[in-house]
């Protein structure tokens, strides 16, 4: 589902290596993070006009919900299609410094955030996943991501109005 686990997991692996001086298992680490990043921009990143998935699919999603063997869904376990800031969030979290390379192509992520603030209105909308949409935001615009972090009031487990700032203000 979450392809930023699996990100994060290698990545881990490769800061553990760094720490124990252990030049294999930085180089194991970080293969598997750089191959999991490739398959994540090509299966989850849903571009319009890529081709790689069917036309409707594709006008229609920004980002993947779940993908399986032999079918996509746009909705998640714990939330429908609609819930758009949940498929960000759930490709996002938690927010480390390999998530720049994750969302490394600035016009995905304008498309990306885009296509979602939108659904940052609904009426039955809560706070929590909102943060990732603003993270996301603060690759191209650092004031107006910061104006929006400020006015959250809640945030997911595994973020924080401080980690949104470090990641906001060392954007540059």
């Amino acid at each position: 589902m979450g392809t930023s686990k699996a990100v994060n997991a290698y990545y881990a692996a490769a800061l553990m290596g760094m720490a124990y001086g252990d030049a294999q298992v930085v180089s194991i680490g970080s293969t598997l993070a750089a191959l999991e990043i490739c398959a994540a921009k090509m299966w989850c990143h849903v571009r319009k006009d890529e081709g790689l998935y069917e036309k409707d699919f594709a006008n229609e999603n920004r980002i993947m919900g779940i993908l399986w063997s032999n079918k996509r869904d746009s909705g998640l376990w714990f939330a429908p299609s609609e819930w758009r800031e949940a498929r960000v969030g759930i490709q996002v979290l938690p927010l480390l410094p390999i998530s720049e390379v994750l969302f490394s192509d600035v016009n995905y992520v304008k498309e990306l955030v885009e296509w979602t603030l939108p659904a940052l209105t609904r009426k039955d909308i809560g706070e929590e996943m909102k943060g990732f949409v603003y993270a996301l935001q603060a690759i191209y615009d650092n004031g107006g991501a910061l104006k929006n972090v400020k006015s959250l009031k809640g945030f997911e487990d595994g973020n924080s109005m401080t980690n949104l700032l470090w990641w906001i203000y060392s954007r540059g």
